[in-house]
């Protein structure tokens, strides 16, 4: 691959996802867990498979308002609630599993389309106190990081990890 492709590749990854950019839900599920509220956005990509974004908000006695986690797979009507796992190394698998859609701007724009409704049914921005995710693809992780910071300014990324997650924690709260 030549200076030219790369170049090319990375500013073409580095479009910043519009809200036009983003898939239809087909279904979005809600369910109360009794810590807080799982949602999940199921839709189809531009290959025929369902996917799901699943936001998991939860308020931990110790914050001074809710965080949302986000995670990103294909779309399994059997598999188990996230409660259900036996091990976070068996949750994580379903998270790993690349979909080779070559649609990466199509889903971050989901992503951000379903975070921001989930704020919303949450009561708003201010009701969150932080955003964290945990990329499959560590390789993605400096561009979800650009997003994040873009798309979401009034959040600013910690310096220390949530175990395995990166948490954008709301300035209002600093």
């Amino acid at each position: 691959m030549n200076l030219s492709d790369i170049l090319l590749r990375v500013l073409t990854e580095l479009n910043m996802p519009k809200p036009e950019d983003a898939y239809k839900f087909d279904d979005i599920q809600v369910k109360d867990m009794g810590y807080g509220n799982y949602y999940k956005y199921i839709y189809t990509n531009s290959i025929g498979q369902e996917m799901e974004i699943t936001n998991m908000v939860s308020k931990n006695p110790k914050d001074p308002a809710k965080s949302i986690y986000i995670a990103f797979a294909k779309h399994d009507p059997n598999e188990p609630d996230e409660e259900e796992y036996d091990s976070d190394e068996e949750q994580e698998k379903k998270y790993a599993e690349k979909t080779g859609a070559k649609d990466m701007i199509k889903v971050l724009a989901t992503v951000v389309k379903a975070t921001k409704e989930t704020m919303e049914k949450e009561g708003g921005e201010d009701n969150i106190y932080s955003i964290l995710y945990s990329p499959a693809d560590k390789k993605r992780g400096n561009i979800y990081l650009y997003y994040i910071e873009t798309l979401f300014p009034d959040f600013k990324k910690l310096d220390k990890k949530e175990g395995m997650f990166t948490q954008f924690v709301n300035k209002k709260f600093l």
